[in-house]
């Protein structure tokens, strides 16, 4: 049980020196994508840096997200402000959608005025090179970790080597070639990384508002309690959702009604304390009752 603890702390651990890379290593190519814009003066790069701006906001807000759940005056917040993750990604996704838009409508400006002017010079190129050459190592090192945040990294910076290639491509063959290659990169780049995070934003929505939880574990938490005391008789009501990341649970079990108060609290106190503790859950309500009436609904 040591060993098996001290091994996923290591992981733990090598997570967030990964992170903390990636962090750094995003900061350093944000200015190389501003100084390869300038060089360029490409739509496409431009919309790499705009991509690469919005992955250190996002990055830095939910640092503070992170401080601010850790550090929490539970006088002024009881619950703590777990939700507060969640807030988080739906501001990214609002603002990297947005500038995302934005750099589309400026592309499409440009097609109908004609005022395409890229110069994919050495420089730039170079730079742009190199950036995805440090995102391809990081992402190796990422994948080969394997924990699920890790695997998560290694998809951002999947689609950032996507994004970049896409971007070089673009700049080159509007500079060398077909003027119209460079805006119609830059929006096919603001259209790819606009759509995932609007998927996730669609995704986390339903988490905020109360979305029913996976059958599963629905399923665990019936199980749970059938198994908890024999003098549970029956479920009169189980509901599990979500209002965060985590779910909330209420059940309202069935007892005899000529059961003694101490027995009564003595169940429901230990089965409200072996829900509580479970990973998906962050929070559990258990009522007993006397008879199966369906008055939780009322």
């Amino acid at each position: 049980m040591k060993a098996t603890n001290d091994e996923e702390q290591r992981k733990q651990n090598i997570n967030s020196i990964l992170a903390r890379i990636t962090f750094a290593a995003n900061i350093i190519l944000l200015f190389a994508n501003g100084f390869a814009s300038v060089l360029s003066s490409s739509l496409s790069i431009i919309s790499t840096f705009l991509d690469s701006a919005v992955d250190c906001i996002s990055g830095i807000l939910i640092y503070i997200s992170t401080w601010a759940i850790n550090n929490t005056d539970t006088f002024n917040y009881p619950r703590g402000r777990a939700r507060l993750e969640l807030i988080i990604v739906l501001i990214c996704s609002v603002i990297m959608g947005v500038a995302n838009i934005m750099m589309i409508i400026q592309s499409v400006e440009s097609i109908i005025n004609k005022s395409i002017y890229p110069n994919a010079s050495v420089s730039a190129i170079c730079i742009l090179v190199i950036a995805c050459v440090i995102k391809i190592l990081l992402m190796i090192f990422c994948y080969k970790h394997g924990t699920p945040g890790s695997r998560t990294l290694a998809m951002d910076q999947r689609n950032d080597i996507i994004t970049s290639v896409v971007a070089l491509t673009s700049a080159f063959i509007g500079d060398k070639y077909w003027l119209y290659a460079d805006p119609i990169g830059a929006i096919c780049v603001c259209t790819f990384v606009a759509s995932s995070w609007f998927c996730n934003a669609v995704d986390n929505i339903p988490m905020l508002v109360g979305k029913r939880s996976d059958q599963e574990n629905l399923s665990r938490i019936i199980r749970i309690c059938v198994e908890h005391d024999e003098h549970i008789k029956c479920l009169d009501h189980v509901m599990v959702y979500h209002t965060g990341s985590l779910a909330t649970v209420e059940v309202h079990i069935v007892l005899d009604d000529d059961l003694p108060l101490k027995i009564t609290h003595d169940i429901i106190e230990s089965l409200t304390k072996k829900i509580s503790v479970l990973p998906f859950v962050e929070r559990a309500f258990v009522h007993g009752d006397y008879r199966c009436d369906g008055d939780w609904a009322e």
